[in-house]
């Protein structure tokens, strides 16, 4: 009797400042087989968050690894040329020089490993699952914690010569502004992220009566989301902070569209769940600064799979470094 041949399984794991996220999946196959998420609590320090990486790594290969041919690894912060450090994290205080890929290899000798940052990690995912397949010119760009982004030719992402390259969130858009985590002034990510936007809300809300501040029950409980949720009940403070995050995510795609001329933007991050209220502002700054030279403004549209899209990436490199070795 015939026995089917058993199906390669790869694993994704997506390094964020708010949740770590695990996954398994066939070949060829857009579900998950099997999906973990926990928190990463930042604040507990850098052992605990190892511990979590590595106790659910281990787990999911040992329920899968005579099947798991190839893991991928997305990063919330900056790796190092050759992708096999995670070197820090400005959301994550005291993450430094970490050899995530190695720590992880000890646990699956033989079985190939990509890492890289998590935007282009999950550039790849959009150019691979998402609204980025097929073009040949691509620009992820996310909104989430922090702002990054990928820079896409033929679905693989721009790297830099220190690997540093489409570091979004670090564009300085405000050169007076508030001061970034990274240390700069006036960066795209101090204005335009959901931290941002938090801080943004709570330093204003005690200036009037407002429905983000009764949704929350006190300022240093207002999120994001709260002003999302606030503005979309019609609270003006809210819908005020979230036209001037808008104006400054559009001085961000004109500035990225002008140096990349990209055939597509693809955004993507916890914020685009409120895509609907940023973007058309946010467009319409962009056509103000592009139509002036005469430059056409190309498609700019969430992501349909931003929840998920760091880890479709790592899944993407998963099967990238399977093939690889398969080559050599």
């Amino acid at each position: 009797m015939d026995r089917k041949p058993r199906e390669d399984h790869f694993l994704g794991i997506d390094v964020g400042n708010t949740k770590l996220a695990f996954a398994i999946t066939g070949d060829n196959e857009l579900t998950f087989h099997e999906k973990r998420v926990v928190r990463t609590e930042p604040e507990l320090g850098v052992e605990q968050a190892l511990d979590k990486i590595l106790t659910n790594s281990q787990e999911l290969l040992e329920t899968h690894r005579d099947q798991v041919k190839g893991i991928g690894v997305a990063f919330g912060g900056f790796v190092n040329a050759t992708r096999s450090i995670a070197l820090a994290s400005p959301n994550f205080p005291g993450w430094r020089n970490v050899p995530l890929v190695n720590l992880i290899q000890d646990l699956a000798p033989g079985i190939p490993i990509k890492m890289d940052n998590d935007a282009n990690v999950a550039g790849v995912g959009e150019a691979t699952y998402g609204k980025a397949q097929g073009y040949e010119q691509a620009v992820y760009l996310t909104v989430s914690t922090g702002v990054g982004g990928a820079v896409l030719f033929n679905g693989q992402p721009l790297a830099g010569s220190q690997g540093l390259a489409a570091e979004f969130g670090h564009m300085i858009v405000k050169p007076d502004g508030p001061r970034c985590t990274c240390g700069s002034q006036g960066c795209l990510e101090a204005l335009a992220s959901g931290t941002s936007i938090a801080r943004i809300a709570r330093e204003r809300a005690l200036s009037r009566a407002n429905l983000m501040l009764e949704l929350a029950g006190r300022p240093e409980k207002i999120t994001a989301r709260t002003v999302s949720e606030a503005a979309r009940r019609g609270d003006g403070l809210a819908k005020a902070i979230l036209e001037e995050v808008a104006f400054y995510l559009g001085i961000g795609l004109a500035n990225v569209i002008s140096a990349f001329d990209p055939d597509i933007v693809v955004m993507g991050g916890g914020v685009m769940n409120s895509a609907d209220l940023l973007l058309p502002g946010a467009i319409q700054v962009v056509k103000k600064h592009l139509s002036a030279r005469g430059a056409i403004v190309p498609p700019i549209e969430a992501s349909s799979i931003h929840d998920d899209v760091a880890l479709w990436g790592a899944i993407a490199l998963a099967h990238i470094a399977a093939r690889v070795v398969s080559r050599s």
